[in-house]
């Protein structure tokens, strides 16, 4: 049941462009406590200098990314100077400000536009208030805060991934105009690999893999069975198994994966025609790390790609540090017993989303994630000798302070992905509606008393005669078979009408209608969460670097995926009536982006004090100051 909003909420949505205002206030701090260059801007300046001098060949090469950053800064600062005469020359500030533009501007402009067609709300909203909650804090969270306002790749790379799937989500959905969708989604697919070769696994495998399940559902049905021989089977018979986040287990994900598979073997060209574009943009990337001779530009030894599988084990405690607003409540309506759960925090979830890790999961799972801390913990030389990064304090506990703390770390590892994977499915899930048949009238029931018949006028004797005559005479022509091809043609199509209350004809309409919800499910599916994680998993496990900065692309596109919070059971089962109650529901339902908000608020806080004002030395090079960072 959805609410009606209440004059906080409203004030509060006014109010989202304007927090905005912290990102340029952030970087004037930035700019005045830090006006000179500081760590990889060392690189990224002088580069974007030297296009700025039209150089176009200089190159640095212990530079890694592809030159995207130096162009946005080019065409943006080209741009000012032919409308306002400046900037004629471009220091650290100037090149800061283009990520600013990007991030206050730009970032926040694509990203609703994006959450509204995931989220299925568009337009809903008045132009005063277009900007959502979910975008403020998305633009507020911290790894991404902390680099709008120093001059790295980060903030683009990931505006360009938001447009390209802005532009792929129009090409499926633009009907006769897909062709011109597609080839905007074309040059966003390929610009993204100009900011950050990772991106590929974004615009190509993530968008692509997408577009797979949506074509394979378009022309299949739901596989009701839940045997795993059943699913393989329905498969290759266009039956898909793909349940619901919230209701699903770890082994539904396996049999979703087995599903697919055979469905896409059945039908391999209609999949292979509907994701030409991303082949084009992988083509592509191919193209180029054969040109190349490797993945990243410079620095190659430093950068070589690895098999990093621990890299899928520190992403959740990173999700949920930052996360835990969204998570806490909800993990407490799946682990705590219905009587003792305050009603304040009750969204009245159904038995059959209150589930815990099975301990087969458990069985499963934990043993593989021992394996990948015992067999693949990598450690890069950088991570150890640069105490400027949190993450260096952070391998100093799992590492220095016992042998074993890594491999405890490994139940929060497991516990911190369940909640994560689990916060796709906190919602409510209503069971879609049963038509049933309505039962005829029983003959033995009483029959209504008959109307009593109005009072007519006396006829004439001669009237009476003529009426009864024409009444006579449309009777005999009503017995008569029609003579025309049309009246026989209608009168067969009357006859062989099915009974709209039939068992037969209920049952089609039924799956006609759980075909429509299964391929426009209004909550997230076992084969998102399974695409999603492939790419997560492809664009960091080839990463030896462990680096917050790595794990924003995959942090943004789970959070524009969240479900909306639920509302609680109480306001559910009655209505607010008064303004105050509708203000207490509206608050409550919308208390986990209050806090998220305040959340990130402090870390940036924290993080930027930290940043600007506690400066130390190295012994090694007196009198330059260091400074801690993401």
């Amino acid at each position: 049941m959805s609410l009606r909003e209440s004059n906080l909420s409203r004030a509060a949505r006014y109010a989202v462009p304007f927090a905005l205002v912290l990102i340029p206030v952030w970087r004037t701090q930035v700019n005045t406590e830090v006006p000179e260059a500081y760590l990889d801007e060392v690189f990224h300046v002088p580069q974007a200098q030297a296009y700025w001098a039209h150089k176009w060949t200089h190159w640095d090469p212990k530079i890694t990314t592809p030159p995207g950053l130096y162009l946005w800064s080019y065409v943006l600062c080209a741009a000012m100077l032919a409308l306002r005469g400046s900037p004629a020359k471009l220091d650290t500030a100037a090149l800061r400000t283009t990520n600013v533009a990007a991030t206050a501007v730009f970032l926040p402009w694509r990203l609703q536009s994006l959450l509204d067609t995931v989220q299925r709300v568009k337009k809903t909203r008045p132009l005063g208030a277009w900007l959502s909650h979910t975008v403020l804090n998305i633009c507020l969270f911290p790894p991404l805060f902390f680099f709008s306002g120093l001059y790295y790749t980060d903030i683009l790379a990931l505006l360009v991934v938001v447009e390209a799937y802005n532009w792929d989500l129009k090409r499926v959905n633009g009907g006769k105009y897909g062709p011109i969708y597609a080839v905007g989604f074309l040059f966003f697919g390929l610009a993204a690999l100009v900011y950050r070769q990772t991106n590929i696994f974004w615009v190509s495998v993530f968008l692509g893999g997408l577009q797979v399940v949506r074509t394979v559902r378009q022309t299949s049905k739901p596989c009701k069975s839940s045997d795993i021989s059943s699913v393989v089977k329905g498969g290759f018979q266009n039956e898909v198994y793909d349940p619901l986040v919230a209701e699903a287990s770890l082994e539904d994900y396996f049999k979703t994966a087995l599903s697919f598979a055979a469905a896409s073997i059945r039908n391999p060209f209609s999949i292979v025609a509907s994701i030409i574009p991303h082949i084009i943009v992988l083509g592509a990337f191919g193209g180029f790390v054969i040109w190349n001779e490797g993945v990243v530009l410079g620095h190659k030894e430093f950068h070589a790609a690895v098999v990093h599988l621990a890299q899928m084990l520190y992403i959740w405690p990173y999700f949920f540090f930052f996360s835990w607003p969204l998570l806490v409540i909800p993990v407490l309506n799946i682990i705590a017993p219905r009587s003792i759960l305050p009603k304040c925090l009750n969204f009245g979830l159904p038995d059959k989303q209150r589930k815990l890790p099975r301990l087969m999961a458990a069985l499963i799972v934990l043993p593989a994630m021992l394996a990948i801390v015992h067999f693949n913990t990598v450690v890069h030389p950088f991570t150890l000798a640069d105490n400027r990064h949190y993450v260096f304090y952070v391998f100093r506990l799992l590492l220095g302070v016992h042998p074993a703390v890594k491999y405890g770390a490994v139940l929060v590892y497991f516990l911190c992905g369940w909640a994560v994977i689990s916060a796709f499915g906190f919602s409510i899930v209503l069971a879609p509606p049963q038509l049933r048949r309505v039962p005829p009238t029983s003959k033995s029931s009483k029959p209504a008393a008959p109307e009593p018949k109005p009072a007519v006028a006396e006829e004439p004797q001669g009237n009476r005669k003529e009426r009864r005559a024409k009444a006579k005479e449309d009777k005999a022509a009503s017995k008569k078979e029609p003579t025309s091809k049309k009246d026989k043609k209608d009168k067969k199509a009357k006859q062989t009408q099915p009974d709209p209350q039939s068992p037969e004809t209920l049952a089609k309409v039924q799956e006609n209608f759980d075909r429509r919800q299964f391929q426009q499910p209004n909550a997230v599916r076992a084969s998102f969460v399974l695409v999603w994680l492939a790419a997560t998993a492809l664009s960091l496990v080839t990463a030896p670097l462990v680096e917050p900065r790595y794990f924003i692309i995959p942090w943004v596109i789970w959070r524009l995926h969240l479900p909306a919070s639920p509302t609680l059971a109480r306001f559910r089962q009655k209505r607010p009536e008064t303004e105050g109650e509708q203000a207490q529901a509206d608050m409550m339902s919308n208390a986990s982006k209050f806090l998220e908000t305040i959340w990130f608020i402090a870390i940036n806080a924290v993080t930027g004090y930290v940043f600007l004002y506690k400066g130390f030395e190295w012994p090694q090079e007196p009198g330059k100051v260091q400074r801690f960072m993401w």
